[in-house]
């Protein structure tokens, strides 16, 4: 799309959002940049609704990233507080609709506990978490309210986990990983570490979501990198990086042993020229900037 008159990301300030606004503010830097983030603006809250109508237009380009993530809670609380934020952008959207909307959802929707090597946009939807749940009716708000208003397009996006500097949660992967290492603390293994999972490096993810928003392009896409590895080959790149043994405890397995791989052929369909981040340089950039160098803000 050609005529957008302004990018607003809902979650601006956060570990993914940041860095959003800093690529928009780069790769096109006469368009205006709307930013709310929690604990300045609570979706959630009532009249949470209103303020965003001031925000939103009929070419504005909305990045919905906001929501309360997994690691700080996954209760029925924190279930209720994600669908009031979907439900406070569709009230919004019904008096003031937009040009473009990507949501952020999650893979989370075809459930963490599920072992499924062959993870497309078909794979049936079978949330076990409330985050899943919350992720999953929040899309079909979103896409109901879009179909009413019959006006601008929906891009849902289903990321695994997300990984890279700046990472402020301590996750069972390789920003957690790399963050315990260079601390000194022991990192928890849980069984023996061979469970595949698909990790997309944050600016692989951020440079797909700039050029999604500019697309004509609507639907749903897994946002995932199609490389799985396991955890235990994680922590071989690590140590052979940082040239040295790691200090690893080893726990029992709590659940059964599920592997995760994601088929990407409509993500390669919609962005061709997009390249992927392998592990090893991932972790090397983790290694050499923990931290992420977090972007000013205030400007927005």
């Amino acid at each position: 799309m050609t005529n957008c008159s302004k990018i607003v990301l809902l979650g601006h300030t956060g570990f993914i959002g940041s860095r959003l606004a800093e690529k928009f503010r780069e790769g096109r830097p006469g368009l205006a940049l709307e930013g709310r983030s929690f604990p300045a603006f609570d979706l959630a809250a009532s009249g949470a609704s209103s303020e965003l109508e001031t925000l939103f237009d009929e070419r504005a380009v909305v990045v919905f990233l906001s929501g309360i993530k997994r690691q700080f809670g996954d209760d029925q609380d924190a279930f209720n507080k994600n669908v009031q934020m979907a439900a406070n952008v569709c009230r919004a959207l019904k008096t003031k609709p937009v040009a473009r909307l990507l949501f952020f959802s999650s893979a989370a929707v075809y459930g963490e506990d599920i072992h499924n090597t062959a993870i497309t946009e078909e794979t049936p939807i079978r949330p076990t978490s409330f985050y899943g749940m919350a992720k999953y009716v929040s899309e079909r708000l979103l896409w109901k309210t879009m179909m009413d208003t019959g006006r601008g397009s929906l891009v849902i996006l289903r990321p695994p986990t997300v990984y890279g500097p700046g990472d402020p949660g301590k996750t069972y992967g390789p920003s957690g990983f790399v963050q315990a290492a260079l601390q000194g603390d022991p990192i928890t293994l849980w069984g023996d570490g061979e469970e595949l999972r698909d990790f997309i490096y944050l600016d692989d993810l951020v440079e797909a979501v700039f050029q999604l928003a500019f697309l004509d392009f609507a639907g749903l896409v897994n946002l995932a990198s199609g490389r799985s590895v396991t955890f235990r080959q994680m922590l071989d790149i690590l140590s052979a990086q940082l040239g040295r043994p790691l200090q690893i405890t080893s726990r029992p397995r709590s659940k059964n042993k599920v592997d995760h791989v994601f088929v990407t052929d409509r993500l390669r369909t919609v962005l061709p020229g997009l390249r992927f981040t392998a592990m090893e340089e991932g972790i090397a950039r983790l290694l050499k900037d923990p931290g992420g160098g977090a972007p000013e803000l205030q400007s927005l």
